[in-house]
């Protein structure tokens, strides 16, 4: 069961209104401000890494910092099918990236066609933890697959996803560039930088017919001030767990929240239709997810669950 670090609430008092925590448990410690002052740090990993309040998910594989997971993951990206307006970018940053890290592989009970619909639509995680208190980011989307993105905190951008593969059984990769700067202490004059950022996820049926999905993240971060670059640089052995942690929590979150949906489709019903700057189109398609969960798992302990809300 996902639970809040500080008050023990299950995801279901979160989702709903119950929990005693008002904002995020990262957003007060100094290890979230320390990944803010690295401007690109923060605009890259803050669209997968602001559902910190979770437990952490157990690591399934280690983190990487290597040059062959580098060459591996460059190998990943099919630049003949990203468009010429951003080619020449993504080819850049990953030639000539200051910081390069691959996040620990996670692997969580979810349903695929779920998991695949939040992974291209991002917005709807952010509006939930904003509409739960634990979140202060704003990724509002303002294109088919262009979002602006600021944490509230000094720090703004913009991310596009440049190039996608995605099924409903989750076998995806989705390629997202950004560019951004933080404002700020203890920085005179913005810091600007750029980001690759490539998700891949698979998933596989276990006998007992529940699905499980796997994905991983590769990171790519290029800081234009070379001063700042060689801080990041020291401060990425530190900074890089806080990543994979939050990485792992918001996996989490996606997998609690495919349980919810699972048990209680109504409750996810009325937490989706609260979103206003989600799409009515995209609520929709929301909703029937949960309820196609709820049919797929259907089981009696499910059934009681529905019975009482």
């Amino acid at each position: 069961m996902y639970r809040c670090r500080s008050c023990a609430s299950s995801f279901a008092q979160l989702a709903y209104g119950h929990c005693a925590v008002s904002r995020c448990f990262l957003s007060k410690s100094p290890r979230l401000r320390t990944m803010r002052a690295l401007v690109c740090v923060a605009v890259a990993w803050s669209l997968l890494s602001q559902a910190g309040w979770a437990e952490r998910a157990r690591l399934n594989m280690q983190a990487s910092t290597s040059e062959a997971a580098r060459r591996e993951a460059t190998s990943y990206v099919p630049l003949d099918r990203i468009h010429r307006q951003y080619r020449s970018s993504v080819q850049k940053v990953m030639a000539d990236c200051s910081l390069y890290r691959r996040m620990p592989t996670q692997m969580v009970d979810c349903d695929p066609r779920l998991f695949t619909f939040l992974a291209k639509n991002p917005e709807l995680l952010v509006e939930m933890w904003r509409h739960m208190g634990i979140s202060r980011v704003n990724l509002q989307r303002t294109g088919d697959n262009t979002f602006d993105l600021a944490d509230g905190a000094g720090t703004t951008g913009k991310l596009v996803i440049v190039e996608q593969k995605c099924d409903e059984r989750a076998q995806n990769r989705i390629v997202m560039y950004s560019e951004g700067a933080y404002e700020g202490k203890p920085f005179k004059r913005p810091v600007r930088a750029q980001c690759v950022l490539i998700l891949r996820s698979g998933s596989i049926t276990e006998t007992n017919g529940r699905d499980y999905v796997a994905c991983r993240l590769d990171t790519f971060v290029r800081i234009e001030r070379t001063s700042i670059e060689l801080f990041a640089k020291a401060m990425h052995p530190w900074v890089g767990k806080t990543a994979d942690a939050n990485f792992a929590d918001t996996i989490g979150f996606i997998s609690s929240l495919s349980k919810a949906a699972e048990q209680r489709p109504k409750k996810i019903e009325r937490l989706v239709s609260s979103l206003p700057r989600v799409s009515s189109q995209r609520q929709r398609r929301m909703i029937q997810l949960a309820y196609d969960c709820s049919e797929k798992y259907d089981e009696p302990s499910a059934r009681l669950a529905k019975k009482t809300e």
